[in-house]
């Protein structure tokens, strides 16, 4: 278990994970019981993009381990899921993220989601280009989180995209209402954000987005 690790053999075990040194991180993984599910022996430790990364995986997707994360694959048959690649998201690595992509990964509904949540309008395009269907597995609830953070640019082009590829327009009906509302007490709008909210209500009642009454 990670807890009976010293401190001096986890130090060793970042050593290795850093040097990407498969014969010595091999051997300590084994003799330590330890699998990329792990959790850190300082876990949550906080990585360069202050995420939090709790597992030996989350520290190999952070630093962009990549030839770790071959070995990985090949030699430890990690199966790489869209959790995974959702998390590459979540950690801010975009790299390894798109590395992942190349090896012949595919994002599913997990990562498309989280795209949305955060308006990663380049990653909705290239997930949405691969399998459009996947536009049906979005929820009102994963439009919310579009709303509950600053609006912007981003959440501009988001919408945009979205609509590119078929969104339904009713999943955007109750925050029309709102954001038209200046007195709801649902989505709170500062100045800075005016100009982009009026542009967001154009565009949605210009693509037959109606409001809740």
């Amino acid at each position: 278990m990670a807890n009976d690790l010293t401190q001096e053999t986890y130090d060793t075990i970042l050593d290795a994970l850093d040097n990407e040194d498969i014969e010595t991180l091999n051997e300590l993984f084994m003799n330590n019981n330890l699998t990329p599910d792990t959790e850190l022996y300082d876990a949550p430790r906080l990585g360069d993009n202050e995420q939090l990364l709790i597992t030996y995986m989350d520290y190999v997707l952070a630093h962009d381990l990549r030839t770790i994360l071959d070995y990985l694959i090949d030699d430890v048959g990690i199966e790489i899921t869209d959790t995974i690649l959702s998390r590459c998201l979540e950690l801010e690595n975009y790299g390894i993220y798109y590395y992942l992509l190349e090896l012949g990964y595919v994002p599913q509904a997990e990562t498309l989601k989280y795209a949305i949540k955060n308006s990663l309008s380049d990653i909705i395009v290239n997930i949405l280009e691969l399998d459009n269907d996947l536009i049906r597995e979005i929820t009102e609830d994963d439009i919310e989180y579009l709303f509950s953070f600053d609006i912007d640019e981003n959440t501009v082009e988001t919408i945009r995209v979205l609509f590119n590829y078929n969104i339904e327009p009713l999943l955007f009906s109750k925050f029309l209402t709102a954001i038209k509302n200046p007195d709801n007490d649902y989505i709170t709008i500062s100045e800075e954000e005016q100009d982009f909210v009026i542009e967001i209500i154009d565009f949605l009642e210009s693509h037959h987005v109606t409001e809740i009454y």
